[in-house]
């Protein structure tokens, strides 16, 4: 009997064994589906799911490769290089804005702008664009040959969804190309046909001072060009230049209409906030004098500073404008910019040749040119009028400079005249230096010509 319930006992044990281990078989294949189904869904969320959100910059970090022919640094892009261009990218996200305005110097990397605004609106969010150049033969075509298609076929991001222009099937020539959802059309400013070719949504102008003042007889190029985008309300106008002659600069009325932003930096030593400006440059150390607590400080320890964008007109949100000069490109330094300056200011002085000083004022401070040696009748002194920072008595008329030069320094003195030869004085400033030498007096003639009270 015994060995009877033994046995029973151990027949049931069999039994539930065998029903464990089917129970986890069961359950295995019940987890392998659940596994599979699970990554099944997770593989189709991930196909119809929206790409993640980015901006122009972020784009620009992940899939913008520069390209060896058209880059002192060739690979991958990085904002933080010049992050400066940070702000002006993602201003394109901005719903609220329209209109984008850069008046700059040469050398602050404008025109990789233009091209990661490109390359996001065929990878990212596609879009009609038109680029305008001033000209369509040779500009237009270069920009094309030489900037935009290298850009497609060394960021493979763009190479996939841009077809060569020499490919017969492709559709794509130098001046237009076509991708899923857009296409791009590159002309120049003297075109009538190609400025009113087609709707776009998004238009990019290059150098927009160098322009004619009309296409052909169609009327001004940048209007003809904006019109073109007028029945998109998400619409995206973009323009970019380096100034040329005041009261002429079609970029520098552009960019006094917008926000009128420039680029600042923390003083390292106060901390507070200013911009790069010439008129506070010491060459005879090669240091920019801190407009607050008057510390000589150099390019690395400026540099160093996380910047920010400072609007004169915030409130005019939705046409951002901003102005950059070369003394914040990371890709010039200030001994050559000096060293230009000088050069420029030797041909004035010794040849009366004012043009490299012109080409200095536009393409390395990125400002406008002012002709102050025609006539001197009224009215063209009355339209040079300046606004002053320091305070003047209502009675002063004009104001003098006298300089007393020392064994170290210069005393400068600024007085006030007015009718009867009644004389007020308005400011007085030491400037220090070994007077042997010439960056000394370059200092001087900086100060007389452009002022730094």
């Amino acid at each position: 009997m015994k060995r009877s319930v033994n046995g029973k006992q151990k027949f049931k044990r069999v039994a539930d064994n065998d029903v464990d281990q089917a129970a986890v078989q069961k359950r295995h294949r019940t987890g392998d589906v659940e596994f599979k189904t699970l990554k099944l869904f997770r593989e189709l969320a991930k196909a119809v799911s929206p790409p993640p959100l980015l901006t122009v910059s972020q784009w620009a970090d992940r899939y913008r490769r520069l390209s060896a022919e058209s880059a002192a640094e060739p690979g991958q892009w990085n904002t933080d290089r010049a992050p400066y261009q940070r702000e002006i990218m993602d201003s394109v996200n901005d719903p609220l804005v329209e209109d984008i305005v850069i008046m700059s110097s040469a050398q602050v990397g404008k025109t990789e702008l233009l091209l990661n605004i490109i390359g996001y609106y065929i990878d990212y969010d596609p879009a009609p664009m038109l680029v305008v150049q001033p000209t369509l033969k040779p500009m237009a075509e270069d920009f094309s040959k030489d900037r935009l298609a290298p850009m497609i076929r060394d960021s493979p991001a763009l190479a996939g969804k841009v077809s060569d222009a020499k490919a017969k099937t492709s559709g794509n020539t130098i001046l237009h190309k076509i991708f899923p959802g857009g296409h791009v059309t590159i002309t120049g400013a003297n075109s009538p046909s190609g400025l009113a070719s087609r709707p776009v949504r998004i238009v990019l102008m290059d150098e927009v001072d160098r322009y004619p003042l009309t296409a052909g007889t169609e009327g001004n190029p940048v209007k003809l060009a904006e019109k073109r985008a007028t029945t998109f309300w998400n619409k995206k106008k973009i323009k970019v230049s380096t100034p040329t002659v005041k009261n002429a600069s079609p970029i520098e009325d552009e960019f006094q209409s917008g926000t009128m932003e420039e680029w600042c930096v923390p003083c390292p030593c106060c901390g507070r906030y200013q911009p790069y400006e010439w008129t506070r440059m010491v060459l005879a150390d090669v240091t920019m004098e801190c407009k607050y607590c008057g510390e000589h400080i150099s390019e690395t320890d400026w540099k160093q500073g996380d910047g920010k964008w400072i609007a004169a007109h915030p409130e005019r949100r939705r046409k951002r404008s901003f102005h950059l000069n070369e003394l914040a490109s990371p890709w010039s330094h200030w001994p050559e910019i000096i060293q230009e300056w000088r050069e420029a200011n030797r041909a004035k002085k010794e040849d009366g040749n004012i043009n490299k000083l012109k080409v200095f004022i536009n393409t390395v401070l990125g400002e406008t040119w002012e002709d102050r040696g025609k006539g001197a009748d009224d009215d063209s002194l009355l339209s040079r009028r300046e606004q002053y920072g320091a305070e003047i008595p209502e009675g002063v008329l004009i104001l003098t400079a006298s300089v007393d030069v020392q064994d170290d320094r210069f005393e400068i003195e600024v007085v006030g005249w007015g009718r009867g030869y009644e004389s007020w004085g308005i400011w007085y400033e030491k400037l220090y230096g070994d007077l042997d030498r010439e960056e000394t007096w370059d200092e001087l003639e900086i100060w007389l010509e452009i002022g730094r009270a």
